[in-house]
């Protein structure tokens, strides 16, 4: 299966993006220059509406997640609800000047990694006061629920003999996830259960849920050979696939029309690709549903000495600097005046504090914190 997203309208509108960007972040720069005027607030909120509804058309999950973000960040800044406002701004503005960066990496690599957000989209998060999210939650594989199926219904899911087979299959389930929760001979029972899933998966052929009981034996098997632990989580979706198989057999009739829960099915298909896909079955998930790379832990991010986080494109870097040379040159003039003034006061040298820190701020912002070290350090020195 290809890759469905539109790069091509990407292309289209990523100028138009980042230039809309452009002008949010110049109105934030304003209201944090000017707290008292919210106009310049609200027009940086419209500025990131019109993003994220440009980024929804397009369909770049992790980009439209972050703008999400960014928009309600600055929805709450508007209502006064950020605890720490100063935090939340400059969290807003690092979102601002990391997006463009995000796209171009997009575009460059082909692929959507919303996986590589999640710090920064829990720092807005936390701004507002918002419970964090979880791995799962930026995990968007795409899922086969548009592929073909047999319009011909081969079982008769309502017939005695096969509630019967049903039944027993469940309580096989059972026992065997009773025993893998309790660490009993993990690799047998888990052997066990994926024959169990795979034998549904052949009942449920032609039907939707077929989809499911594969991906459930792909876990089974990963639990089998160690590559996918028996944590709290996976013995949570392990119940769910008894509660999913009790339904189906409380309502057999609905079977055929009825489709597993792509919430279940995402957070499976998360802990298939965070295992690597090192034996069969997962390795066939893996290439059916195209995980690979879309799992990023922080020891492969310090391997390829990456982060997790992106900077500022070069186009916003450049526009950046030239509003901190120019604020630089005004410091820089008012420094000349107090050493040439004969009548020298400590606290025009005060006066410049504020002007410096948001200098410092804003070097900060960019990954750049020698130098905003440095700007605090000159400023605290020359208030002293």
């Amino acid at each position: 299966m290809g890759d469905r997203h539109d790069y091509v309208a990407l292309d289209w509108v990523k100028g138009e993006i980042s230039e809309t960007l452009n002008q949010a972040r110049q109105a934030l720069e304003a209201y944090v220059e000017t707290p008292e005027d919210t106009t310049r607030l609200r027009f940086c909120l419209t500025y990131i509406h019109q993003v994220h509804g440009t980024l929804q058309m397009v369909e770049f999950y992790g980009a439209a997640l972050l703008a999400e973000e960014m928009e309600k960040l600055a929805q709450a800044l508007m209502l006064g609800n950020c605890v720490h406002e100063a935090e939340a701004l400059g969290v807003l503005m690092q979102a601002i000047l990391q997006l463009p960066a995000y796209l171009d990496r997009v575009q460059s690599g082909r692929r959507d990694m919303p996986m590589l957000l999640l710090p920064l989209l829990n720092d807005m998060r936390t701004a507002r006061g918002e419970k964090l999210l979880s791995e799962t939650a930026v995990f968007s594989p795409q899922l086969r629920s548009d592929e073909p199926q047999p319009t011909e219904q081969l079982i008769d899911y309502s017939s005695q003999p096969v509630i019967l087979q049903l039944r027993r299959l469940r309580q096989a389930m059972q026992i065997t996830h009773a025993a893998i929760i309790r660490e009993q001979d993990v690799e047998r029972n888990s052997h066990q259960l994926g024959r169990v899933f795979l034998r549904l998966q052949q009942l449920f052929q032609g039907t939707r849920h077929a989809e499911l009981w594969a991906i459930f034996a792909g876990v089974a098997e990963g639990l089998e050979h160690g590559s996918i632990e028996s944590g709290a989580a996976i013995r949570q979706l392990l119940r769910t696939a008894d509660r999913e198989l009790r339904q189906l057999l409380d309502e057999p009739e609905t079977i055929t029309q009825r489709e597993p829960n792509p919430e279940l099915l995402r957070n499976l298909l998360f802990y298939v690709a965070k295992s690597g896909g090192n034996s069969p079955r997962l390795a066939e998930l893996t290439e059916h549903y195209q995980l690979s790379g879309m799992w990023v832990d922080e020891q492969s991010q310090a391997a390829q000495g990456d982060s997790g986080l992106v900077g500022p494109d070069q186009n916003t870097m450049h526009s950046v600097a030239a509003a901190l040379n120019e604020e630089l040159l005004q410091v820089k003039e008012r420094l000349d005046l107090f050493v040439r003034s004969s009548t020298r006061s400590q606290s025009e040298l005060a006066e410049l504090i504020p002007d410096m820190k948001r200098i410092a701020d804003t070097l900060a912002v960019l990954g750049l914190g020698q130098p905003g070290g440095c700007c605090r350090s000159r400023s605290s020195g020359s208030s002293s």
